[in-house]
């Protein structure tokens, strides 16, 4: 079962508004979703309709014609008939309803007595004010205006994966809201009070005054170029020398780990060499019988298919050569590599099979067979395991829909590694696009939880941060962000991803023009 399909107990009367020519295919997403769950579902209009401007029309229109993406988008725009999972209301009564959602963003909604909710992207409701956000390449905080509560709930900072393309932004905070709606709407179903967090360490929560966006043709011009570059690179150049890719780098230590000391330099590590005809990432490294054994995604330019491999370095810093370990029919990266029960396991990112799966070493650190698919149907990513007061949990980036990959953190936990593994009820527990995805191996420190995670409030993989765990329980999860890093202009790099360490080795990986 996956994480937008879960089934609730209480049923509701919920009354949906829509702004009829800004009506788009995420709208019928999310009530097809309250509907399979058993809702009533009324889809009103509140009698105005706001005329779209024909130069935002015509970006749309020429993305759409350039950007193509198969299937249908959170970004399309459809017709009101289209949503045929609910009746349409024109005129819907003011009693009755459980709950009001407000999807056209500018509905007067006060002479409804039930609760009422409003998507709020940088404390502005429309899209229009969302479009406006997106025309300056800014990611948006996102919120539910609740009328239960004195404060926006599910407040973060959501990720826009290529802010150049309009659509493909509107995809990610759509199908992000999506989520986060009907979450709040599973919670209340199910008398489930799950406190909304505060902002993201150090992320602003909205905007008292914006400033002017980009004229919507001058902000596809600008950016045509550049696409089209990136396009015949990745025909004619991909994995060339000139070309931005990743990289690994290692060190030894000693007494001056990231962890303790709170400063990283890039310059201190020895990058990891390749053929240019592919690269690596992810390192993993644990340390037996004499050696430091390195784990790592390896991707050849020429397959586009990630596998994982191996390789080793002695005390003496001595590095071997790199070896496939494990191969499957779809794309292998992030493994994660422990210890447990006397044996070697790897949980390595499988979202490409949908599934969280798990193999143990036959032979280490070569043969690996498949043990157990742990959480089916789902997709996660850079699944990170820790055991935490009688539990083990499971952190892991989550999705919703065509939502970014880089800034929501599920968790999931067991009694044992093979047992029934469950979803916590305020999944996803974080939104902030600077410290939600997992970026290598927890810890502890002075009696508590870390753990790196991935600061992709610039991009994928731009920086790192260090997180604080202050409260890990089925209820509840907090973190502070304690410590950020990222490439200085000296490094020439343009980002940092992973940070893995045992027995006085460190391995990170980065990426730029290498």
């Amino acid at each position: 079962m996956s994480n937008i399909d879960q089934q609730t107990n209480g049923l509701m009367r919920i009354a949906v508004f829509i702004d009829p020519a800004w009506t788009w295919r995420w709208h019928k997403w999310l009530i097809e979703a309250l509907v399979s769950r058993g809702h009533q579902v009324d889809v009103c209009t509140n009698g105005r309709s706001r005329h779209m401007p024909s130069r935002l029309r015509l970006l749309l229109q020429l993305e759409r014609l350039l950007y193509r993406q198969a299937g249908e988008n959170a970004s399309d725009l459809i017709s009101p008939s289209q949503l045929d999972t609910a009746a349409i209301v024109s005129s819907p009564a003011r009693s009755g309803y459980d709950l009001v959602v407000d999807l056209a963003g500018d509905t007067q909604l006060s002479g409804y007595r039930c609760r009422r909710f409003r998507p709020l992207y940088d404390n502005l409701p429309g899209i229009a004010d969302l479009i406006g956000i997106l025309l300056e390449r800014h990611a948006p905080a996102l919120a539910v205006d609740d009328s239960a509560l004195s404060e926006p709930r599910r407040l973060g900072l959501s990720a826009v994966q290529q802010p150049e393309i309009i659509l493909r932004g509107l995809d990610n905070v759509f199908s992000r809201m999506a989520g986060i709606l009907l979450r709040s709407v599973d919670e209340i179903a199910e008398n489930i009070v799950v406190p909304p967090p505060g902002a993201p360490s150090g992320e602003r929560i909205g905007r008292k005054k914006r400033k002017k966006p980009l004229a919507a043709e001058r902000f596809f011009i600008s950016n045509l170029a550049g696409k089209i570059n990136n396009r015949l690179n990745g025909l004619v150049g991909k994995g060339s020398e000139n070309n931005i890719r990743w990289g690994v780098g290692w060190r030894f230590a000693n007494d001056h780990r990231v962890r303790d000391s709170n400063t990283l330099s890039i310059s201190n590590y020895i990058r990891l060499k390749d053929d240019g005809r592919r690269f690596y990432a992810d390192p993993f490294v644990i340390w037996h019988e004499g050696q430091h054994h390195v784990f790592v995604e390896e991707y050849p330019f020429d397959t586009q298919k990630g596998i994982i491999s191996h390789f080793t370095i002695s005390e003496k810093g001595e590095v071997s050569d790199i070896k496939m370990v494990l191969s499957r029919p779809f794309h292998l990266s992030y493994p994660f590599v422990f210890r447990r029960d006397g044996q070697f396991w790897m949980i390595p990112e499988t979202s490409g099979n949908n599934a969280v799966e798990l193999y143990r070493a036959v032979r280490f650190p070569d043969q690996w067979v498949f043990e157990k698919t742990l959480i089916d149907d789902i997709r996660l990513d850079d699944v990170t395991l820790v055991q935490y007061q009688q539990r083990l949990w499971m952190f892991a980036a989550v999705s919703d829909w065509q939502s970014s990959q880089w800034d929501a953190l599920g968790l999931f936990y067991a009694d044992d590694l093979f047992g029934n593994w469950q979803p916590h009820q305020a999944n996803p527990v974080l939104l902030d696009a600077g410290a939600a995805r997992p970026a290598g191996n927890m810890y502890f420190k002075d009696g508590a939880l870390w753990r790196p995670a991935q600061d992709c409030r610039s991009g994928y993989g731009a920086g790192l941060s260090l997180c604080r765990v202050d409260r890990l329980d089925p209820e509840r999860f907090e973190q502070s962000v304690e410590h950020r890093f990222a490439p200085t202009r000296k490094d020439k790099l343009l980002g940092l991803h992973t940070l893995n360490e045992d027995h006085e080795l460190e391995v990170i990986d980065f990426f730029g023009r290498l």
